[in-house]
């Protein structure tokens, strides 16, 4: 059995980001497709702070003493910073809310889909 991988997920967000940004072009607004854009970008680039930011906990403990007190703030202050710049992009760069959100959902789409495609039950029949 495969497992879902970062690099996967993320190719996946991109996919998903691009058809939904068409998709919202063709049928709502241009506004709304760059807003989509630029929430799938926003959590392309969370999920891969999110992967290094874990990789670098995980280094930290491993040391043998412990987490330091870095390690335990790290998540929050990459949340408080996502937190902040998701505000600059809604707020000050006045991005289409809607838009925005649609490309921020993406990311869960992805993973489900990329552990849907990767797991071993793809189109067979478990008995009851």
């Amino acid at each position: 059995m495969t497992r879902p991988t970062i690099a996967g997920i993320e190719r996946t967000t991109a996919i998903t980001g691009v058809a939904a940004a068409a998709l919202l072009y063709i049928f709502v607004s241009p506004p709304a497709a760059l807003g989509c854009v630029a929430g799938s970008a926003f959590m392309i680039v969370n999920f891969f702070l999110l992967a290094l930011v874990g990789g670098g906990i995980i280094a930290m403990a491993s040391g043998g003493k412990g987490l330091s007190m870095l390690a335990i703030l790290l998540l929050p202050l990459k949340l408080a910073f996502f937190l902040g710049a998701a505000y600059v992009i809604v707020s000050v760069l006045h991005v289409n809310i809607l838009g925005f959100v649609a490309g921020v959902l993406t990311q869960f789409a992805a993973i489900f889909i990329e552990t849907w495609r990767t797991s071993d039950v793809q189109g067979k029949v478990v008995p009851m």
